[in-house]
């Protein structure tokens, strides 16, 4: 039998994962700029996706294993975008991704081996939220401008926090009505907190006029 609020939580999951995911890589490709977007944000974020895979798994949310996967898919084409704009970030994104993934995946793997592997996923997608939110609102709101952020992808990151947030209650029939996601939890709170001063300092400067994309040179 088809659990109807679950498949219309998931889809909506999978369009906000799309909204979000897509104007981040365009906004790179088209603006040839990426002024403002973190490569320590993009790596540490981009080697947590086993901690993804297996919270959604232990959700019980096929929408949110299918969300992940297509929110995968387009990081890795900002990663790749964002290393041919600014080659001297490819370095950075790609030893700060390693690290990521071996310690993310260390902490998830050991904590279901060990009986706790809720508690494992929350303090590694918390802890992860932190280190790549962080550095990605200290290089927005410090960085000469901020071309090479989507504002679009902020809105829908900030809406995507309150997702999570509520998912990971387990309300909005994206996860099992009443079961908590603690690492749900945790990342819609720190994504919520990290995305608002980053969108309202790229709309003031999007209002004076202040970050016009560069043209495209083909």
């Amino acid at each position: 039998m088809i659990d109807t609020p679950m498949l219309v939580g998931g889809a909506f999951l999978v369009l906000t994962e799309l909204a979000r995911s897509v104007p981040a890589w365009l906004r790179v490709r088209r603006s040839r700029s990426s002024d403002g977007v973190s490569p320590v944000s993009i790596g540490v974020l981009g080697g947590t996706v086993v901690a993804w895979f297996a919270a959604a798994v232990a959700a019980r949310s096929p929408a949110a294993v299918v969300a992940t996967a297509v929110w995968f898919g387009l990081h890795v084409l900002l990663w790749r975008e964002t290393a041919r704009v600014t080659p001297p970030k490819a370095r950075t994104i790609a030893v700060t991704a390693a690290v990521s993934l071996v310690v993310s995946a260390a902490v998830t793997i050991g904590g279901w081996a060990s009986g706790h592997g809720d508690a494992a996923l929350a303090a590694t997608i918390g802890i992860a939220s932190v280190s790549y939110s962080l550095p990605a609102l200290v290089s927005g709101m410090t960085s000469a401008t901020t071309a090479g952020l989507s504002m679009a992808a902020l809105a829908v990151n900030a809406t995507e926090g309150a997702i999570y947030l509520v998912a990971g209650l387990g309300l909005g029939g994206i996860t099992p009505a009443g079961r908590l996601v603690p690492a749900y939890l945790v990342f819609g709170a720190v994504t919520l907190a990290s995305n608002a001063p980053l969108l309202v300092r790229t709309g003031s400067r999007r209002l004076r006029g202040a970050d016009r994309p560069r043209t495209r040179v083909r």
